[in-house]
């Protein structure tokens, strides 16, 4: 059994329940909405590992619903669709999962695609955290460097010497480098 949650958002209640049936069998923990307010609203109080989404949901345009899911970080959306020309190409290509399910849905077709999206969302969600973790060390590192150039300017120091002294006053405050050169370069 996984400890995967999936929230399955479809406006037919006979298509949300046969996904939802199939994906129980497979032990995902399930959630269910009927429009678009709904996905949203349960998407924010669970974080769902996917978001299984018709295109044709009430109250909403499903597209934008992906949208507004996928920029805050809420899930990844996978659609489903009854015909291909309902789906936007290019809307899909700026999604995290290019991908979508066509009705009616195929048991097997249906398993693969939430564990290929599953792993593949896990996936550039650790790539973009790391992405963030480089930048912001990255930042740091630029900050300590300006820091430098002025201790440099100021008293007239090697670049080692003013590094050891923004060391030093780093030691000394119990604050991070970055910090600390934050500090001098505001004066």
């Amino acid at each position: 059994m996984n400890n995967y949650s999936v929230l399955v958002a479809d406006s037919g209640e006979t298509s949300r329940k046969h996904i939802y049936n199939l994906l129980m069998k497979r032990g995902y923990k399930l959630y269910q909405a009927t429009d678009g307010a709904g996905t949203i609203r349960i998407a924010r109080s669970i974080n769902p590992d996917l978001i299984i989404m018709d295109v044709d949901l009430w109250g909403c345009n499903a597209q934008e619903i992906a949208r507004i899911i996928e920029e805050d970080r809420l899930s990844t959306v996978l659609f489903i669709t009854n015909s291909v020309n309902k789906i936007n190409n290019d809307m899909l290509k700026q999604m995290n999962i290019y991908a979508y399910l066509l009705k009616p849905i195929n048991q097997e077709q249906l398993y693969q695609m939430v564990e290929f999206s599953i792993f593949n969302a896990k996936k550039i969600s650790s790539l973009s955290k790391k992405i963030e973790k480089l930048e912001s060390s990255l930042e740091g590192r630029k900050k300590v460097d300006r820091a430098k150039g002025i201790l440099m300017d100021k008293l007239k120091v090697t670049e080692n010497e003013a590094y050891m002294i923004l060391r030093r006053r780093s030691m000394d405050k119990c604050k991070s480098m970055e910090e600390v050169a934050e500090e001098i370069i505001k004066g």
